[in-house]
């Protein structure tokens, strides 16, 4: 499932091509995803320009000049290209498509249909049932030290559980938990309360870090994620824990082998003896 560096990477791809354009056609190929794509889509968006895109959570938000907003999310498989007419190809999948001026296209693809496109006005987004009840970005201010520990010190759950729940902090998904906890040598394991003040300042700076860099990197291509262009991200390349159970720890003064094991249904990579 595409995290939120993949889906900021696509954000700001769409930033650098489609800001300004106006919608000229829009081709909608099957009537549900996820949830129903609104059935008047074509005739609420056609004409409107694109005026800002946004990220909430994993959740991409396009702000349209006649005071709409399209919301579409990934889902565990979709991904979204642009490009010229001419030059864009026919892909399987591929559920909605937007023309803009300038002959460039978006094509929404999504093999396992989890993704959705939802039509809202924009004044009413903070109403939006998917967007009002999510926690603080990972990226922004609000994130820091002492959030984090006033979340986890009430909490009997493991802090892994508690920086991928989607109510207290969004979008650190699998991946980058896994990875954040590695960097800040703290143990997936440990109870949301035992954190202390600064293991809570070294895990807020790890997740920072580690997000922020998989944006500059493109992304984890390890499904199907690709950016904008169609090419892949890199960050899987750099990778410290997660898909490396067995592998020696990076660590040059341990390379014990990473482990794997499940937690909350989900797989969680570690090293037993850098994390405590």
């Amino acid at each position: 499932m595409p995290e939120l560096p993949e889906v900021q990477t696509v954000v700001n791809g769409i930033k650098s091509k489609l800001i300004g354009l106006k919608i000229k056609d829009t081709e909608v190929f099957v009537k549900k995803l996820r949830y129903p794509v609104p059935i008047n889509l074509k005739n609420k968006i056609n004409k409107s320009s694109l005026l800002d895109v946004e990220r909430r959570a994993k959740y991409i938000i396009l702000r349209l000049s006649n005071d709409y907003s399209l919301i579409i999310h990934l889902g565990m498989s979709g991904r979204i290209i642009i490009g010229k007419k001419k030059e864009i190809k026919s892909i399987k999948h591929t559920h909605f498509q937007l023309h803009f001026s300038n002959d460039l296209v978006l094509q929404f693809i999504d093999p396992r249909r989890f993704g959705c496109i939802l039509l809202r006005e924009t004044s009413k987004l903070l109403e939006e049932k998917l967007l009002k009840h999510l926690g603080v970005e990972p990226l922004g201010k609000s994130f820091n030290q002492n959030y984090l520990h006033e979340i986890a010190s009430n909490k009997a759950s493991s802090i892994k559980s508690i920086i991928m729940n989607q109510k207290y902090i969004v979008g650190v998904g699998n991946i980058y938990a896994s990875e954040s906890l590695y960097l800040s040598k703290i143990s997936p394991f440990k109870i949301g309360n035992k954190l202390t003040i600064s293991e809570s300042d070294r895990l807020v700076r790890s997740i920072k870090r580690v997000l922020k860099k998989s944006i500059q990197m493109g992304g984890s291509s390890i499904n199907d994620h690709t950016m904008i262009s169609g090419k892949l991200g890199h960050y899987q390349n750099k990778l410290q824990v997660y898909g490396r159970d067995g592998q020696k720890c990076r660590n040059k003064s341990c390379q014990l082998p990473i482990i794997r094991i499940v937690i909350a249904q989900r797989s969680t990579f570690y090293c037993s003896s850098c994390q405590k």
